[in-house]
């Protein structure tokens, strides 16, 4: 009886373990099945690992280093690395620091250039200085003129310049009874200048103008008299203004009552 029972347990035992293991064959076909060679991923290659930089060989751990020299570099070859720039890269860098920054040229138009505009403005200057000595010249202010010489445009006898040295009541006499009597207003103009400076009125110098003799007589009562007979003698002289015989009668007039005050 214990020996029909030990059977029938060795008999189960058997069918359990043949039914494990059919089972795990049929899970690992199964398996292979569904891996199959086109659904297998490529395998994941990890890449080497370079740790020579990081662990030292254990036989290499307690190696004596070998102690340092000194290399010494030939004199010709350190002159000439001396002489290169490429050795001074220190100074370079402060060098480039010193250097003022280049201004961009920009392009200017010709006609707004510095040296154009000077040019310009110095013919403009030129011209306008031309332009006044020509009108003063030819005008009765008669800046560039000596106001003492004796001459005329009617009259081609050169008169002499020194004024003490004419017969003046001859010499106007003879312009007058010719027409000519802004040289006659001149003679007499002249005649009251020599008469004025034998008087001590003024001060006479063949380079002073008429404004240098009123300018003398300003605080004298002799202003306003001689005023007047310089001003009818600039306009007929230096003015060129026609005098017509009546004109000339009233300026003899102004000049015979300044004579008569001189006396």
């Amino acid at each position: 009886m214990l020996l029909l029972g030990f059977k029938i347990v060795l008999f189960c035992f058997f069918s359990a373990s043949s039914s494990l293991i059919a089972q795990q064959n049929e899970d690992s076909i199964s398996l292979i099945e569904e891996l199959t060679p086109d659904e297998v991923d490529e395998p994941i290659i990890d890449e080497e690992i370079n740790t020579s930089d990081k662990f030292i060989r254990k036989d290499e751990r307690f190696r004596k280093w070998q102690p340092a020299s000194q290399r010494n570099i030939p004199e010709p070859v350190v002159k000439k690395l001396k002489e290169e720039d490429a050795f001074w890269y220190v100074d370079k860098a402060f060098n480039q620091k010193k250097k003022p920054e280049e201004t961009k040229k920009t392009y200017t138009p010709f006609g707004q250039q510095t040296w154009f505009k000077t040019l310009v403005w110095l013919i403009i200057i030129g011209a306008f200085g031309a332009f006044l000595v020509t009108y003063l010249s030819g005008s009765n202010i008669n800046l560039f003129r000596k106001k003492n010489v004796i001459t005329t445009e009617h009259d081609s006898e050169e008169m002499p310049e020194d004024i003490f040295a004419i017969n003046y009541q001859k010499e106007s006499d003879k312009a007058a009874a010719t027409g000519n009597y802004r040289l006659a207003v001149r003679l007499m103009f002249l005649q009251l200048l020599k008469n004025m400076s034998e008087r001590n009125i003024i001060n006479y110098k063949q380079d002073k103008t008429n404004f240098d003799y009123l300018s003398e007589l300003h605080a004298t009562s002799w202003y306003q008299p001689f005023f007047k007979v310089t001003r009818n003698y600039e306009y007929s002289w230096y003015g060129k203004f026609e005098i017509g015989d009546e004109a000339y009668q009233l300026i003899q007039k102004d000049f015979d009552q300044f004579k008569n005050q001189l006396r």
